[in-house]
Order: structure tokens, then sequence, then C-alpha cells
């Protein structure tokens, strides 16, 4: 070969190279050929796709799609808070804050962000949730809902609230993408002499129901110590109609029992009357509620995770038809997957807490005596001194917009500084790790907080209508959509049921 030809067939190779780093790439390891460039390690998940969502900080992703409207991914986004100063958006010309980044995904190997709703200063609008051809209201219009806080000292804010938006063009004229209305609060004196009001301390995440108009939502307001939820009525999103709320005994003031817990957000199983939740910090428990009545929740349950846990994230439920070891007259039974948030200083490196957070099952199938029946973990090999945060965030708790009903008994979990992982819910009794995919950081990626590396910090992860996942970076390093490759046997497999 001459050096006409080496240098050509370099350049060939570095134009192949680049095409796969913009688009998709197979994945590292796992038996699937070829080194995927973003990712570190992988196996058994593919990249199928990637977008930088233009260096923002990332956290909720929700994916939306049928066949009227296409296939879409929404992303909330953090504050910037590496350098405190908006980023250019090429679409508009302008520097915008971080917001809301709107993805067509017909394609998923070729991910286009259409638009990018901006906040009117340095905001958090990490939540977002999306409904399409509205009814309620008559108009058949999109809309997306998502929350906006002014971050202070301990992630506590000021000019708390939820904003509404018309999305209805955002296929042909995004432009005109709109702001209708903003949720700020609740009734003044709607739970007792000065309890109810303006929304303090947080306006965190929440879920818009399709089905009924409901919109359910995890905010500190007056009379309560710490973020409780909400439920309000959007069946006309221009004019929000308070419902009710549900709180663990103790978030209330003057109600004995508070150790610093607070809700972090709601999981909704309407079909069930059922709402879960995550109650973060000191006295972390989970619990469950009955919403058959929205203006009137009633607490079915609750466990106290700490000590010796940590405090819970994530709440979803799930229904097995066999289990190990449990004959026919014990089921069909319902579990709790119970996911940690790896938090703060706690679980950055070096993880300075004794207690790594980790994911759980909890049988609730009597919901007088909930009992954990299982724990899982990342093992923590040098996680602890790579960089950033190591330990879980959350799981996949909703499918194309509904509750993840896990049907496959796979899990989707964004863990920090160790990527995506995959878990096989199978046997609840025993949980175990079946994929990963652990990208690599890029130049738009910075540190979690000062002092500390560069590392990936991988955020959230939501599924598609095609079984994809899709997972967000908290760093900035962008967006990526993953399959699952493995072996199908290990997939929704138990052993033989033991008869009674």
């Amino acid at each position: 070969m001459n050096m006409q030809q080496i240098i050509r067939a370099v350049a060939l190779m570095m134009a192949a190279w680049v095409a796969v780093g913009c688009r998709a790439a197979p994945a590292a390891g796992g038996g699937e050929g070829a080194a995927d460039p973003r990712a570190e390690s992988a196996e058994n998940v593919r990249l199928v796709g990637y977008n930088d969502l233009q260096g923002r900080e990332s956290l909720v992703v929700t994916t939306l799609s049928d066949a009227a409207n296409g296939s879409w991914v929404y992303v909330g986004h953090h504050e910037s808070y590496s350098d405190g100063k908006p980023k250019m958006n090429p679409i508009t010309g302008r520097e915008e804050w971080n917001g809301t980044s709107i993805l067509n995904v017909d394609d998923p190997a070729n991910p286009r962000l259409v638009w990018h709703i901006p906040n009117e200063s340095n905001r958090n609008s990490r939540g977002v949730s999306v409904v399409y051809d509205y009814t309620f209201d008559g108009s058949g219009r999109d809309y997306l809902i998502r929350n906006s806080e002014a971050l202070t000292e301990g992630e506590t804010g000021s000019d708390l609230k939820y904003q509404i938006f018309d999305i209805t063009d955002r296929a042909t004229d995004p432009s005109k993408i709109s702001l209708v209305a903003e949720i700020t609060g609740t009734p003044p004196d709607s739970c007792g002499r000065g309890c109810g009001g303006r929304f303090i301390i947080r306006a965190h995440k929440g879920w818009w129901s399709p089905d009924t108009g409901y919109f359910y939502a995890a905010s500190g307001e007056p009379g309560f110590r710490n973020v409780i939820v909400q439920i309000f009525d959007l069946r006309n999103p221009r004019e929000p109609k308070f419902l009710g709320r549900s709180w663990l005994p103790g978030l209330k003031e003057g109600e004995a029992g508070y150790e610093g817990q607070y809700t972090h957000h709601p999981v909704v199983d309407e079909e069930n009357k059922r709402l879960y939740v995550g109650y973060r910090n000191a006295g972390g428990h989970i619990a469950g509620f009955d919403i058959s009545d929205p203006a009137k929740q009633k607490l079915l349950w609750s466990l106290d995770m700490n000590p010796p846990f940590r405090g819970p994230h994530t709440v979803s439920p799930i229904v097995y038809d066999q289990v190990p070891n449990i004959g026919p007259k014990g089921l069909p039974r319902t579990y709790a997957f119970v996911v940690d948030e790896a938090g703060g200083a706690a679980d950055t490196a070096p993880c300075e807490n004794p207690i790594r957070p980790a994911s759980y099952m909890v049988d609730i199938t009597n919901e007088a005596r909930p009992t954990t029946v299982s724990v899982w973990q990342v093992p923590v090999g040098d996680f602890c001194t790579r960089g950033g945060r190591f330990g879980p965030h959350q799981s996949a708790e909703t499918v194309n917009g509904t509750i993840n009903r896990f049907t496959d008994k796979i899990a989707w979990l964004a863990y920090f500084n160790a990527g995506v992982r995959v878990v096989d819910l199978s046997n609840p009794f025993s949980l175990r790790e079946i994929g990963h995919y652990l990208p690599r950081t890029n130049e738009k990626s910075h540190p979690i907080v000062k002092g500390q590396p560069v590392v990936i910090q991988m955020n959230d992860v939501d599924i598609d209508h095609r079984g994809l996942a899709y997972a967000s970076d908290r760093v900035g390093t962008g967006l990526f959509i993953l399959e699952y490759t493995g072996p199908k046997s290990a997939v929704g497999q138990t052993t033989s049921t033991q008869t009674n």
C-alpha cells in the first residue's frame, strides 16, 4: 500500500468514526462487535442514538408517542449550576437559560432537537409531563407541564410554580409554543387556619394524567414542614383547580413523627386507585395511599427504611403471577420496587456515608404489613474514588407516558457514575444485573460540584413504545438512547412455582 492509499484509508476510518459518534453505534462488550466510542463499557446494551442537548444539565426524560402525533422525547433541565451562564441555542441563535428540550425520535438513531423552551432566568425545570389531543377542554390540543424553581441553598427555592404550555405546533412551527397558565400554590386556609397558600421549599416533580385530567405534584406549602403531594384538576388547563393533598403523619405542623423527611414525587396507579411515594432524608419512608377520592386521600401503609437503609426516591408497584417457592394460593402477589437516591456529599467521592444507597423489593400484597424481601446494589469497585455521585437515582417508572407495569420483569436504573444498569426482577427474592451501559464524558461535560473530577452522572431513564430506554446526564454530556440486547431467556422468567 502506497502513502496515498494509506492516507485515504485513514481518512475513511476517521469519517466512519465521526459518523458513529454523531449517530448510532454498536455497544462495547456483550458480543456486539466493534467498540462504541461513546461507551467506557457496556454489556448486553447497545447505543441506538445520541443527542448532546446543547450541553444542558438534564434530569427528567419523558417519552410519549402515538400514530397520530409521532414519537417524541421531552427533557427537563437543571439550572446552569456549573458556570451560572445561559447556553447558545443554534435553533434560535440566542443564549438561553436551561428549560425544557423537545426532541423528535421518529428515527431513534437520529434524535432531532426541534425546540427548547427556555426559562426567563437561571432556574430549575427538572420535571416535565405531557398530554396529547386533550379532550377535557374540547380543544384537542397538546400540553406540557413543567416545574420552575429559582433554587437557593439546599435545593430549596423561591418563586416556585408549575408552568403549562401549549405545544401542539412543535412539529410544524415550534415558535408558536406558548405559556397558558401557572400553578403557584394552593388555596389559603384550605387545610386549617394558615395552612395552604403559595408554594414554599419546592415545586419539584409531577405527573399529568391523560385519563382523568388530574396533575399529581410534589410541593411545599404553608402549614407543612416539608414537601407533600397535591392533586390539581387540569381538565381546563387555563384554569387549574386544587382538589386535595396527601402526606405522611408528621409532615403537617403540629403532628408528631417528623424526622426531616420530604416527599420526593408521586408514582400514580390510577387504574388501581393507588398513589406511591418515597420520602427522602432521615426517616425515609415508603408509603401507599388510596386515591379513590382525590379530595380525601387515605394512607394505607408505610414502612420506615432508614435505619438501616437510606431515603427512597422511586416506588413502583409490580404484580407477579409466579414467584419461586410461593404456591398458587399465595398468588398473585404485589411488590414495590424501591430505588434510593444517592445524594449530595454523602454519596459523592469519597462516599463518606457508611450505608450505600440501594434498591429494594418490598412485598406489599398485605398492605397492612409491607415486608422487605431483597436488596440489590452495584458493587462499589472504584466508583467511590473515580469522582461524582455513586449510587442509584431512579428507575424507569413510566413506559410511553403510562405507569411501568414491568411486564418483562426488567428494570432500567440511572446510577450516576456507574452509568445505566439493567436488572432482572423475575425473582423478587433475588435481583440480578443483566446489562449495563457506562458512557464516556465529552467536551460539554463538567464536574457535578467544584473540586470533583469530570465523570458521568446518569440522572434519569425512561422507556418508549418500542422498548428503547432514554437516559440523561446531569453534567451536560447529553441524551443516550439504548437497547437491551441480552438473552431473551433471562427476561421475565422464574423457576417453576411450588405447589402447596
